[in-house]
């Protein structure tokens, strides 16, 4: 498995986590409303304060993620795509010329 898969994983392991928390504590809101122990204003300003925190930290882990991403690959050096297609023709006209001289020497070779 590769290190940006694995991040990839955390990271929506991550998002899991807080939809799982922000669903118990939307329910432990209701509930506290409903006993009346605090207002439904107070209720829907600690749900809408935890969603905004929660959007904060969902934007600052997708920028840490992209960061270290970014960091691997720079340490690493995969090679670029284009980089890739490059080798690949390059490769295919050494071929080429290799194949072109082993036709060459072996008529060479018949004439004599």
């Amino acid at each position: 498995m590769n290190i940006e898969k694995l991040l990839k994983k955390a990271v929506y392991t991550g998002v899991g986590f807080v939809s799982l928390t922000t669903e118990k504590m939307k329910s432990s809101i209701e509930t506290l409303v409903n006993d009346e122990k605090i207002s439904a204003e107070e209720g829907k300003k600690i749900i809408e304060d935890f969603m905004q925190n929660a959007d904060d930290k969902k934007s600052e882990l997708e920028n840490q993620f992209k960061t270290v991403k970014d960091k691997i690959k720079g340490s690493v050096g995969f090679a670029k795509q284009k980089d890739l297609e490059n080798l690949e023709n390059r490769i295919k006209v050494l071929e080429s010329l290799v194949s072109k001289k082993k036709k060459k020497n072996k008529s060479s070779k018949n004439k004599k």
